[in-house]
């Protein structure tokens, strides 16, 4: 008995020390790490979680750029805290781990961006084809090579704003274009320059440059000596050398450009230049340089300057008033030449004279049809050399005149041995309407008080062909429409001219006069024609810088989505046979009838369009619906818009174009395919989504 009751003594002090030893344990939550810092660059860290509890975790402040993984667990593991990068000054943050009894935190600091040095090199290299933004602390140290200053404060003047400069490390080279005028940094300053929110950008195929730096952004540090990098022409055309200050040997003005001044009348002026290797590129001058009346020296040698490139035509600019000196040695040539750069050419009526450039390394004889009205001189030459054709006033007030300036040479070398270059004179200040023609591009032309229709031919290939037409509104000093072909060979890849003039069929009060733009409005001189449409000679292409081709447009709207436009009507040409395009400006709606004007460079009042349009005819040989023929249209409202590019919705058909504008397009064609077309508007087979 006493047994048992021991054993039951025993058996619950067991029960007891056995219900003590199942109580749980007391929880633990450590971190291997407390204090984290980040550099400004986005990163991840790991922290290692030790517990033997469920946890969770929280970021109490900083959670605008500071993330942590997972944001629960169980027992021992890692978390990964992931911070954005910073490019602002140094920030804090904190993260909070904890369970139902502990709680430990983490203090996280993230620095600023260091300073990154880069070459010029390296700063290009950041541009893929589109503009970018630079969102590190990059500074590039380099030189100013260009003397863009005005002639008065010691530079060349040599370019078309005085916000632009040039600067290169002498690996490479990029153009500044500052958000103000540069009126202190000379040629030869080292400068650091700061790019943090800087854009790369390149305008119109131009250079790579950063767009709207501020002044305050760059920094003198010393000067040092330009030294021009000799490369050839061939390298000059690869585009490696781009805003470098480069040599370039075994060179010499084009034959057609000889005995011209680096600046031509009162317009930026590209001279051609030639290898002795046979490739071409240019000398852009400004026509406010200080050096715009120097005859460009007819020999060949060595040439400097800062290469270039304009519209995808290479050229360089000069930087000193020594950089044309070492064209000294004799010409050179590769075969018997004898040619004219144009075979057209269209004079006003009033009394004048032109010269053309005869590109010849053989003798000649020239002569004119109407020896009393139209002249030359001289009479004959051996080689390459001006001649000065002089014309009387037209004495009728609605006819024109025309003459024939016969070129001739005995050199059995060449393969034609005469040239003819084909006068057309205009009334005398009259304005009379062309003979209106059935193509295709033309709206219905109607007879209309204080109007007229005007045309335009040029050549290609020796042919005469139409160039563009246009309805002309005397008032109120614009084109209400210009109407062109558009095809492969006219669009050419030749280079802008910039040569803003007189239209020559115009009398010349009827013009807004544009020889620089429209002065503190905020407008551009917008073709209506564009230049890049017309590349194939300097001849047609001076032709789309008529003062009636331009019209008061929105800068942003010219530069962005308007231009744009443009680009995309030039690769619609280039892939069917003919693009048939009506550009147009309207400065009457229907719901505002008011006209809004602006003052040209003489105080005339010129109108400014309230929108813009482009109606375009397709043809493609091979397609039997429509009989090849598609069409599409476009408006846009002459102001700043968000959007840089055309999409589908901006597109119309052309009776809704027709409605719009109350003209009526490509009524050449026949009922039933202008019906079928004119109903028809397909973005998709335009390439638009």
């Amino acid at each position: 008995m006493q047994l048992r009751k021991i054993s039951r003594v025993l058996m619950a002090a067991a029960f007891i020390l056995a219900s003590c030893s199942e109580q749980p344990e007391p929880q633990t939550l450590s971190l291997d790490k407390t204090q984290i810092t980040f550099s400004a660059s986005a990163a991840d860290q790991l922290v290692q979680v030790t517990a033997n509890c469920n946890w969770s975790v929280a970021v109490t402040e900083g959670s605008d750029w500071l993330s942590v993984t997972p944001l629960q667990g169980q027992g021992s593991s890692n978390i990964t805290l992931t911070a954005k990068a910073n490019t602002g000054p140094d920030r804090t943050a904190a993260v909070k781990i904890y369970s139902a009894e502990k709680e430990v935190r983490i203090s996280v600091v993230q620095k600023e961006q260091e300073i990154l040095y880069r070459t010029v090199s390296q700063l290009r290299a950041l541009y893929k084809g589109v503009d970018v933004k630079v969102t590190e602390k990059i500074v590039v140290k380099a030189t100013v090579i260009s003397n863009y200053l005005k002639s008065d404060n010691g530079g060349l003047n040599n370019y078309t704003s005085l916000k632009a400069m040039v600067v290169s490390d002498g690996s490479a080279g990029i153009q500044l274009y500052c958000a103000e005028d540069n009126t202190t940094f000379r040629q030869g300053d080292k400068v650091e320059i700061q790019l943090k929110d800087q854009t790369l950008s390149v305008y119109n195929n131009g250079p790579l440059q950063v767009n709207g730096i501020p002044l305050a952004n760059i920094t003198k540090t010393g000067t040092e000596a330009l030294v021009a990098k000799e490369i050839s022409a061939a390298d000059l055309l690869t585009g490696n050398y781009e805003s470098m200050y480069v040599a370039i040997p075994s060179v010499q003005v084009a034959d057609e450009d000889l005995n011209k001044t680096f600046v031509v009348g009162s317009a930026h002026t590209s001279i051609v230049m030639v290898a002795k290797t046979k490739e071409t590129f240019d000398v852009f001058s400004s026509r406010y340089s200080s050096f715009k009346d120097v005859t460009v020296p007819p020999g060949s040698g060595v040439i400097k300057g800062i290469a270039g490139v304009y519209n995808r035509r290479y050229q360089i600019s000069f930087a000193t008033s020594s950089d044309w000196e070492g064209l000294t040695g004799e010409r050179f040539y590769t075969a018997p030449t004898f040619s004219l750069p144009t075979t057209e050419k269209e004079v006003p009526g009033e009394a004048g004279q032109f010269t053309v450039s005869l590109a010849a390394n053989v003798t000649w004889s020239v002569t004119s049809s109407d020896q009393d009205n139209f002249t030359v001189s001289p009479g004959s030459g051996s080689g390459s050399a001006p001649v000065t054709v002089t014309y009387t006033q037209n004495p009728s007030l609605s006819g024109t005149r025309s003459a024939n300036i016969v070129f001739s040479t005995t050199d059995t070398g060449v393969s034609q041995n005469t040239l003819t270059l084909h006068i057309t004179q205009s009334p005398f200040e009259a304005l009379v309407s062309d003979p209106v023609r059935a193509w295709m591009e033309l709206p219905a032309v109607r007879e209309q008080e204080s109007f007229a229709y005007i045309s335009h031919m040029t050549s290609v290939r020796g042919k005469s062909v139409r160039n563009y037409a246009f309805w002309y509104d005397t008032q109120n000093r614009l084109s209400h429409w210009v109407a062109y072909p558009l095809y492969r060979e006219i669009i050419g890849s030749g280079s802008r001219t910039d040569l803003w003039d007189y239209n020559p069929k115009v009398p010349k009060r009827y013009q807004p006069v544009l020889f620089s733009s429209f002065g503190g409005s905020g407008y551009d001189r917008g073709h209506q024609l564009p230049s890049a449409d017309r590349l194939y000679s300097d001849e047609v292409n001076a032709s789309t810088f008529y003062f009636t081709n331009l019209t008061a447009q929105n800068g942003s709207l010219n530069q962005n989505l308007w231009g744009n436009l443009e680009v995309y009507v030039r690769g619609w040409a280039q892939a069917c046979d003919t693009l048939y395009v009506v550009t147009g400006a309207m400065i009457q709606t229907a719901e505002n009838k008011n006209i809004d004007y602006v003052e040209d460079n003489n105080g005339n009042k010129v109108a400014v369009p309230k929108l813009y349009y482009k109606v375009l005819l397709k043809y493609k040989a091979g397609q039997t619906e429509n009989g090849g023929y598609s069409s599409i249209g476009f408006w846009y409202e002459n102001r700043t818009h968000t959007a840089l590019y055309p999409t589908a919705a901006d597109a119309r058909s052309v009776k809704d174009m027709e409605t719009l504008t109350g003209f009526d397009f490509f009524h050449n064609l026949p009922d039933n395919i202008e019906l079928a077309i004119e109903a028809s508007c397909k973005p998709a087979d335009w390439g638009l989504n």
